[in-house]
């Protein structure tokens, strides 16, 4: 028999609740709170402005405009029950793989979690705004008080209510962590910063507690400052864990507070004083070595949301990444990854407003080597705009091996994968990606323009192996697969891909464009 779950509520106190879900962990109900508060009326106005943007920017489903929560932790399976106010049409749980006996009676749903790992949920009824449900395990290594290998940054801190400005009171802190061994707690509470920054940093660990919220202060109108949240630079074994969250308040900064999205930008790849490294993003890592990132929520985001940059030897486990369409209508992507080598990205849930993960050197000013293995596995990715993953943007390095194992990816209106074309090093000779490989993956996306895009890019191997592509997709949507003429892709093999739950057994089955393939292996 197995065991049934300990039910902890990780939600915000201060949270907006949700207007449109309630929600039952093993019949204990549990906070759903919306990201960013927004009635129907305010999400089809937002819709309608985003259509004056380019066409990029414009949402087919206004009910996505924000997203609705829940964040729990359980040790074993657990089971889940959400009522609605109207009777339930239609839905469906992602990833459906990984749900148990869903089912709707009247105005409820239920499903069991299971107990494999990432539980992590996407949850569409009717036509109502998606919900998260997100479940961790329990903590297990919560710092004590009074352990000596603990510092309680409750004692730098003066405000944990969002009403003053705690940056200066937490640069002391993360100095007084630096070097220390130890551990610095943030206790539950919400924290107005305007960005932390450190640099240097060895040798600690960041533990923001459940109930903790960093909200990253916006501007005012007009004023535009370019803000990260957290930004580790030139660091080196640093860890930052725990059930809290960065909040990186897009939404209030973007939409409510007038400011531009462009903030000076000359073009997407040139920097300037306004705008260094172009992106702001909650949580900013560059130049650095053996990093872990575990636990956190990242929600809220005016940019790229987790941003990598230069670093070697990166863990990313059970991150939960929520920035909708409401909080920025550009650049969103999930995770991104420039120039770094040696990063892993296990169990985590992205949701979105673009790519859910990118590599590439997004500017050359400071993406200035080639990359190395990156493996993203487990990752439950939602986004309505681009691609589950978007490979190689801008690039003028090798970028070395891409895997993607056991991930979800849902709702891209793109491709499943983009992989741009390299551009030529300095030697003149073409930059080159080695194996590129996508198994046991799913790629759900009834409006994908292509079911696979690979952009004259050379590639040692591309590899497509027991992975579903469910849509249906877009009617003209194609398998667009083109080397580099000067170095075409060495083999391209897709084993036990299906389509529509259709085993793909040859090309002329699809409509598909293959050049500069050495080798072509279906089966």
């Amino acid at each position: 028999m197995e065991r049934e779950a300990m039910i902890t509520d990780f939600g915000f106190a201060g949270d907006f609740p949700s207007r449109t879900f309630s929600l039952e962990a093993n019949g204990l109900p549990i906070r759903v709170t919306e990201t960013p508060p927004m009635d129907a009326s305010e999400r089809q106005r937002l819709a309608e402005a985003y259509r004056k943007l380019p066409d990029y920017c414009h949402i087919y489903d206004p009910a996505c405009m924000h997203l609705h929560s829940a964040h729990l932790g359980a040790e074993g399976e657990v089971r889940v029950t959400v009522e609605v106010g109207e009777e339930i049409r239609t839905f469906r749980v992602h990833p459906v793989r990984r749900s148990r006996d869903a089912h709707a009676t009247g105005r409820v749903l239920a499903f069991a979690s299971g107990t494999g790992e990432p539980r992590y949920f996407v949850v569409r009824i009717n036509e109502l705004p998606p919900l998260m449900v997100l479940i961790d395990a329990p903590e297990t290594d919560r710092p004590l008080p009074g352990d000596p290998a603990v510092i309680d940054a409750g004692s730098f801190l003066t405000d944990a209510t969002g009403a003053s400005d705690q940056t200066p009171h937490f640069q002391r802190a993360l100095s007084a962590a630096n070097g220390s061994g130890k551990t610095l707690c943030v206790h539950p509470g919400t924290y107005s910063i305007s960005q932390l920054h450190v640099q240097n940093g060895r040798d600690f660990r960041l533990y923001l507690a459940p109930g903790c919220l960093l909200k990253v202060k916006p501007s005012a109108h007009g004023e535009n400052e370019h803000r990260h949240g957290l930004w580790l630079e030139d660091c080196e074994d640093v860890t930052v864990c725990g059930r809290g969250c960065i909040d990186h308040q897009a939404y209030e900064h973007y939409v409510l507070g007038g400011n531009d999205y462009q903030h000076g930008m000359v073009d997407y790849y040139t920097a300037n004083d306004l705008c260094p490294w172009v992106t702001q993003s909650p949580l900013f890592i560059t130049g650095s070595r053996r990093m872990r990132i575990e636990g956190i929520t990242i929600r809220n985001s005016r940019n790229f949301n987790l941003n990598c940059r230069a670093c070697d030897n990166v863990t990313i486990r059970h991150v939960k990444i929520l920035t909708s369409p409401a909080c920025t209508p550009e650049y969103a992507d999930g995770i991104n990854s420039g120039s770094c080598r040696n990063v892993l990205i296990e169990n985590c849930l992205v949701a979105c407003n673009d790519d859910i993960f990118a590599a590439g050197h997004y500017l050359a000013t400071y993406d200035r080597r080639a990359a190395r293995n990156h493996v993203v596995r487990g990752v439950l990715g939602w986004s309505l705009r681009g691609s589950g993953a978007r490979l190689g943007f801008f690039a003028s390095f090798d970028q070395g091996d891409y895997t993607f194992e056991g991930c979800d990816f849902v709702a891209m209106t793109y491709t499943s994968l983009l992989i741009h074309a390299l551009r030529p090093g300095a030697d003149g000779q073409p930059s080159r990606y080695d194996t590129i490989r996508a198994a046991d993956c799913t790629f759900e996306a009834p409006l994908a323009q292509a079911l696979l895009s690979v952009e004259k890019a050379s590639i040692q191997s591309l590899e497509l192996i027991d992975v579903a592509i469910d849509g249906p997709p877009h009617p003209i949507a194609a398998l667009v697969v083109e080397g580099d003429p000067a170095a075409p892709i060495g083999r391209l093999l897709l084993e036990n891909v299906t389509l529509n739950g259709r085993h793909l057994t040859d090309l002329g089955q699809i409509p598909s464009k293959i050049g500069d393939v050495t080798q072509v292996i279906v089966r």
